[in-house]
């Protein structure tokens, strides 16, 4: 397991050849980070989604005092899409595992899947510590930051800490100034709760640790629980909310948002100084903005509009005999039966 670099570093040419080399998170890798292991490949097998992240510099080059809402700093091809233009063998994975509640990916099943993944819905679908909720916060906007949100953030993170110890956490903001600012924030907490302390250092010894994170970076990470600060807002109270939603606004908005939606196993919490009545944005103007503006509405009520084909809707009769047959054994024991679920 190696990164570009490392492949480049340590491997000389001429050397070790392997049997299969397999790129992950393909649609992040430029074809140049490629070669250096795809030509000690007798075989390869490139993954990834095409509706996440493409390679990017973005913070190696946007001012810190500019709000990027362009995608002049996106290098549009990755070895994932050169690669389905020249395999032919190409695989879709359509059954969704991660999220082990339906509510967790039935808003990008919809949105950006066209509702052709596979969802298994939770035993647990109406238990109110699963799926997604919408925490309403008067923040004030400015020079790329809401300390008014980051301070929920906090105090939420630092109780969730105390009361699910045993639940991994990660903090998605989407921004780099939002996201210093809470490291700050939380660098500081730590050192006056023990609890939260106790909890950091617990899991900074699994593969799950404690994260904050802008969304340009939380491509390949989940977590039990993720909180996701949407920072906009308005810049005095009662004022409008500017649509100036920094990359959200740019051709690869939805992209980074579906990264961001699909991160959490169990649960995720939306803090925010908007409604969605505050975003003004058209399907097919700003479909990025658009989706934030879907997101906040789903969170804030859990309904995904009339076109929603998520596991509650799904009560079709049962196809086959043998499924009829399981049916009348589940209903011997005493137990309802629902025909055609997640599929």
């Amino acid at each position: 397991m190696m990164s570009p670099l490392a492949v480049a570093q340590y491997i000389q040419p001429g050397g070790i050849i392997f049997d299969l080399v397999i790129i992950d998170e393909a649609s992040q890798m430029t074809p140049e980070n490629s070669i250096g292991a795809l030509v000690r490949a007798k075989q390869a097998m490139i993954v990834g989604d095409t509706n996440q992240l493409p390679p990017t510099n973005f913070f190696r080059t946007a001012s810190e005092d500019t709000d990027e809402s362009d995608d002049n700093n996106v290098l549009e091809e990755s070895i994932l899409e050169m690669a389905n233009a020249c395999f032919t063998s190409r695989r879709r994975l359509r059954w969704h595992y991660r999220s082990r509640h339906s509510g967790l990916i039935a808003f990008s099943n919809q949105l950006i899947y066209n509702n052709d993944l596979v969802v298994f819905p939770s035993p647990q679908e109406d238990h109110p510590s699963m799926g997604v909720s919408y925490v309403k916060v008067n923040g004030i906007y400015s020079s790329g930051t809401n300390p008014s949100e980051a301070k929920a953030m906090v105090d939420a993170a630092l109780d969730f800490m105390r009361k699910h110890a045993d639940l991994s956490l990660g903090i998605v903001v989407m921004n780099q100034k939002q996201r210093d600012l809470l490291l700050e924030e939380m660098n500081n907490a730590f050192q006056l709760d023990p609890y939260a302390l106790e909890y950091k250092e617990r899991w900074d010894n699994e593969l799950e640790s404690f994260f904050i994170k802008n969304l340009e970076n939380v491509q390949g990470d989940e977590r039990d629980v993720i909180f996701i600060g949407t920072v906009y807002g308005p810049e005095q109270l009662g004022g409008p909310v500017m649509q100036r939603f920094g990359p959200i606004n740019s051709v690869q908005g939805k992209r980074r948002l579906n990264v961001l939606f699909t991160r959490a196993k169990q649960r995720i919490v939306t803090f925010s100084s908007m409604a969605s009545t505050d975003i003004m944005a058209e399907e097919t103007s700003n479909f990025g903005a658009y989706m934030l503006k879907r997101w906040l509405e789903y969170s804030a009520t859990g309904n995904l509009g009339m076109s929603t084909t998520d596991a509650n809707d799904c009560k079709r009769e049962p196809d086959s005999e043998f499924e009829e047959y399981v049916i009348q054994q589940i209903k011997s024991i005493g137990c309802d039966t629902v025909s055609q679920v997640g599929v």
